[in-house]
């Protein structure tokens, strides 16, 4: 469970399509009235200025992005896109039950009056945990629409029972709206006729709305005696995790934390991926978990969403049974800080990818990945390291995981840390979008914020952001007037640039200590994820020579955008060059926030900067 809980205060399938690069004078539908500016410059809206400069937490209304915390990204038929967060927001103001945005553009969002639950709490729960709803809060949503129906998974979280420590559930719920109500799903029957029809054409009932359920407690383990050890230690066939030794005592290693969940989807087609267990039920993947026993793979039922063991039964237990956490583990483990998971698969090169968010939330989040052609793993970061771990020394989790996203700052821009929370959604007209929060190191540690990324997939195969925020209106600059990779030329790449080489390790250090923007923290923390990086500054030359803070050479393929970048003494690295808005440029409103920007990883072992990413900004 999220080791920070206490400082979040609650309250049609289309291919992906590369375009070249529109000629001057050129026209897109996209046009929102904005003129192109000089050498194929953008008049980027204000709002992206705004977006950091002049936050409003006072008004809902007016949040937008801010208050955005474990963002689920999804979209609806008709191609609204959704943004559901975590009860989370600046002096515990607005509604509790998941936090609901919509928008057109996944630029401007729009913050929704009422919760997705709308005080739909799951009674069962509340009994279980003895607790009063007017205090409980849910956490990290995924949703999914089938059966002209939308099903939504969420965690509730509390410190119940007067014991102190904190219980977990995630509760299935459905509506008839993405906006909600969502009732939890063994109540929804009652609550709507049209829900109740639905359930019976489709032969399903619900005894309970508990999908997994967590209780932190003793774990000490008699293999001469199992019942002495609860229900998380996996004695049960049905589960198959890290196994207690004899004697260890260790509760920070057994058992997964139920928070989390999200569904195996393929993003090159955007659909749900598919499994038969033990060749007789067709079931949907899903991954949960955080810190504890690591990040859990187990299967539902297609029809149903409820858990199904490795046998191929379907659990509805009563609802006074405790539920206990199924699945493997596929990441993490032993106490190793990994949360905030999900497996996406590529059928376009058939590898399955493994995202986390790691670390202490507020001063060194970080998203880490890994990838494998098995859904079970074992998942390997571009560096050949092990996402799973399998010693009780779990402080080398920093040091796995190709830092995809993490804290870093450019020159003159706005410097950003613990950015994690994420969610990655192939939209309908075939751009793949990553979701993150971001803490920022300019404001205090309570105001967070939304970001989306779009995501590439390079010559090796392993993921790329462009790590800009997205924006959408490139009129004259891209046929399609949209963020897209281009046709390019060295000509045109050539400049300054601000980079950033990422790095990871196992240093720590007092928060306190490490000059982070309003953190009096005295956790110890990994200093390396918690000071944002700073960039250093390359020259790239009309011929491609990289001279500057690093040496070496650009190379563009014949389609422009893909490019292979040899930095000397560090390795060969591969992604993309493409047009990007810079949202964390300071300069006021007028600044020029247009630029051109490169994402690239190294994947080979041998490399001395194996497994890291390389990006930068051209300034302006």
């Amino acid at each position: 469970m999220k080791k920070t809980l206490k400082t979040l205060a609650l309250v049609s399938v289309m291919p992906l399509v590369f375009t070249a690069c529109a000629s001057t004078g050129s026209t897109s539908s996209k046009s929102s009235g904005k003129s192109k500016s000089n050498s194929g410059k953008l008049d980027v809206d204000k709002e992206v200025y705004y977006k950091y400069s002049s936050p409003n937490s006072g008004d809902i209304a007016s949040w937008g992005g801010l208050n955005v915390h474990d963002p689920k990204l999804w979209q609806d038929d008709d191609g609204t896109y959704y943004c559901y967060s975590t009860d989370a927001a600046i002096g515990g103001a607005g509604q509790k039950g998941i936090q609901v945005r919509t928008s057109k553009d996944l630029v401007h969002w729009s913050m929704q009056s009422q919760s997705a639950i709308q005080g739909n709490w799951d009674r069962d729960w509340l009994k279980w945990v003895d607790f009063n709803r007017s205090t409980a809060s849910t956490w990290a949503p995924t949703i999914i629409k089938q059966n002209g129906l939308y099903y939504m998974m969420h965690g509730i979280i509390t410190d119940s029972r007067n014991r102190g420590y904190p219980d977990a559930a995630i509760t299935l719920t459905v509506s008839k709206s993405p906006l909600g109500p969502f009732y939890p799903i063994a109540q929804a029957a009652d609550k709507d006729a049209d829900i109740k029809a639905i359930f019976k054409k489709l032969g399903v009932s619900y005894k309970q709305s508990t999908v997994v359920r967590y209780t932190y407690c003793d774990r000490s383990y008699d293999e001469d005696d199992p019942s002495i050890a609860d229900i998380y230690c996996n004695n049960n066939a049905m589960y198959d995790t890290h196994t207690a030794e004899e004697g260890e005592t260790s509760s920070m290693s057994l058992g997964f934390g139920c928070i989390d969940p999200e569904f195996v989807t393929d993003v090159a087609t955007g659909q749900l991926k598919e499994y038969v267990v033990a060749g007789k039920r067709t079931c949907y993947a899903l991954t949960y978990g955080s810190w504890k026993g690591g990040i859990a793979l187990m299967y539902v039922d297609k029809t149903s969403l409820k858990p199904v063991t490795q046998d191929g039964k379907e659990v509805d237990l009563s609802a006074d049974t405790e539920v206990g956490a199924f699945g493997i583990c596929i990441a993490g483990g032993y106490g190793a800080a990994y949360e905030g998971a999900q497996v996406i698969f590529n059928s376009d090169n058939g590898y399955y990818y493994c995202f986390v968010s790691m670390g202490n939330l507020e001063n060194e989040y970080r998203v880490g990945v890994g990838r494998s052609k098995k859904i079970e793993g074992p998942y390997l970061d571009a560096s050949g390291k092990s996402m799973y771990l399998d010693t009780m020394n779990s402080q080398n989790y920093h040091a796995i995981g190709s830092k995809i996203l993490g804290s870093e700052v450019l020159s003159g821009e706005y410097s950003f840390r613990s950015q994690g929370g994420l969610s990655v959604l192939r939209t309908s007209d075939g751009k793949i979008m990553f979701a993150n929060h971001t803490r920022t190191n300019f404001l205090y540690e309570y105001e967070f914020f939304l970001q989306l990324h779009q995501m590439f997939f390079n010559a090796d195969g392993w993921p790329v952001l462009n790590h800009n925020e997205y924006y959408n209106d490139y009129t004259d600059i891209t046929d399609d007037g949209d963020e897209s990779l281009c046709s390019l030329k060295l000509k045109e790449i050539a400049g300054t640039y601000d980079t950033i080489l990422t790095e990871r390790g196992t240093t720590t250090a007092t928060a306190s200590s490490l000059g982070l923007y309003g953190c009096s923290s005295t956790d110890t923390v990994n200093s390396i994820d918690a000071v944002p990086t700073e960039s250093k500054e390359i020259v790239i030359s009309k011929k491609g020579v990289i001279s500057g803070s690093y040496t070496g050479t650009v190379t563009l393929a014949d389609d422009g955008y893909t490019a292979t970048i040899v930095l000397d003494g560090y390795g060969t690295f591969k992604g993309f060059f493409m047009h990007a808005v810079d949202w964390a440029r300071k300069g006021g409103e007028d600044a020029e926030r247009s630029t051109i920007t490169f994402t690239t990883l190294s994947s080979t072992t041998t490399d001395a900067a194996s497994g890291e990413y390389f990006w930068g900004n051209k300034q302006s």
